[in-house]
């Protein structure tokens, strides 16, 4: 009876055994397909940041004029114009980051547009800078050391002319600034602004 029991526990240990071990030996398809991506990943991680390095472009006078549809289908104008600028492509994992690196910075914005006795106005801001950043990746604009000068004038395009300090109606500095190109409204912050209001319109 003994050696009976004996016999079956030792059949029930091998078989359990054989089970496991198939269960943790055998690769099955998953496993295997499930490895070789892992595999492609890592040799795509690799390639991007061993072969490819950082590439850059000196450009200059380089302008970006950026438009935003409003509720009303009025459309505010943005406009980005450096006197030199330095474009770089960098690499990580799998993709790249694009940075603009730009020197001479003169931005135009509009803030709204608006109408008085059906003549056409619009207040706008005047935004310089010795130098500033732009990610593609994140349309995010960024600079330090900001001169910015407000203005209402007639119209509803940017004026081409220089525009003269004599005509803002606020003027002041940032420590630095940024802003956005996300949705309808860009998102505009200035950082330790000091302001001087100039005249009543």
């Amino acid at each position: 009876m003994f050696k009976v029991a004996t016999v079956t526990s030792f059949s029930l240990f091998a078989l359990t055994a054989l089970v496991w071990s198939l269960q943790t030996c055998v690769v099955r398809h998953s496993d295997r397909d499930r490895l070789q991506e892992k595999i492609r990943k890592r040799e795509i991680a690799a390639s991007a940041t061993s072969s490819y390095l950082p590439s850059n472009q000196v450009r200059q006078k380089v302008r970006k004029d950026i438009w935003f549809t409003q509720d009303d289908e009025s459309r505010l104008h943005y406009s980005i114009e450096s006197a030199r600028s330095l474009l770089t492509l960098i690499p990580i994992h799998n993709h790249f980051e694009v940075v603009e690196t730009l020197q001479g910075i003169r931005c135009l914005m509009q803030d709204k547009l608006y109408t008085v006795q059906e003549s056409p106005f619009q207040q706008l801001r005047l935004l310089q800078a010795d130098e500033g950043l732009y990610r593609y990746t994140t349309q995010e604009f960024t600079a330090s050391g900001v001169d910015l000068s407000l203005f209402r004038m007639p119209g509803h395009d940017l004026p081409k002319e220089e525009l003269q300090d004599k005509f803002a109606f606020l003027k002041g500095i940032a420590k630095d600034a940024s802003f956005t190109f996300s949705g309808k409204t860009p998102q505009f912050q200035a950082g330790e602004f000091k302001a001087t209001l100039l005249q009543e319109q």
